[in-house]
């Protein structure tokens, strides 16, 4: 499934962009209407502590992108052949024209 850096990468940075929402949703439903919310026993205490996951989840968005950043920098483009060789696509000569 993680085969490599970039698609690890690519999972995580996913699962914390949602990770901020969520968060970040609880985080301004704790401050405006933290009656909508049962079972909280101290409201200061639970702001606190989603505020602080979203902030742990931002840092992770962050290093995600930097891995992806990461490997899309360490991936060179090889050939398929087994000499190493590949055709140059840009040196192909236009022999003749459609007007002909």
């Amino acid at each position: 499934m993680c085969s490599d850096l970039g698609q690890g990468s690519s999972i995580c940075a996913f699962y914390s962009f949602t990770g901020i929402l969520f968060t970040g949703w609880v985080g301004v439903l704790l401050t405006y209407q933290p009656f909508f919310i049962s079972g909280i026993e101290d409201e200061a205490v639970a702001l606190q502590s989603a505020w602080g996951a979203m902030v742990m989840f931002i840092c992770t968005f962050f290093l995600s992108l930097y891995g992806i950043y990461h490997d899309s920098q360490n991936k060179v483009e090889g050939s398929d052949s087994p000499e190493g060789y590949s055709l140059n696509p840009g040196s192909a000569t236009q022999y003749g024209s459609r007007y002909d």
